[in-house]
């Protein structure tokens, strides 16, 4: 028994890279496909939001992705409801291999009144662009 059970604490599946920023309320958690980002290409974003008032992830709330770089280029999108509870997913194309400052803007609900909240921009390093055949 206790082979087994060694065996089954050792697991290598890879752990996948992620980006934690916040906001007054939520905690964003943040994967994109490919990772790094490569300039000219579509860049998937897959949000988790998450209350940090009762560690639960939000359904049905509406936002946004966006990133500038140093010229004043920008690129953004709106969430679109992803089927894994409270996680939401967006697409960026980088038009430049350098460095970007992305943020995210999120409510929970699209009640009138009701708060936008910014999280915690993070700096994202995108690569060159891959060469075409």
């Amino acid at each position: 028994m206790l082979a087994l059970g060694g065996a089954a604490s050792c697991s290598s599946s890879p752990r996948e890279l992620q980006i934690r920023t916040y906001s007054e309320h939520f905690e964003f958690r943040v994967t994109s496909d490919p990772m790094p980002p490569r300039a000219r290409e579509d860049v998937i974003y897959r949000v988790t939001v998450i209350d940090k008032d009762n560690g639960q992830p939000v359904e049905g709330g509406e936002g946004r992705i966006f990133a500038n770089n140093a010229e004043g280029t920008s690129t953004w999108d709106s969430f679109l409801a992803a089927p894994q509870v409270g996680t939401y997913t967006a697409k960026l194309r980088y038009v430049t291999a350098e460095q970007w400052a992305v943020g995210i803007e999120f409510r929970r609900d699209t009640l009138p009144g009701t708060k936008i909240e910014r999280a915690t921009d993070w700096q994202q390093e995108v690569g060159a662009a891959r060469a075409e055949h």
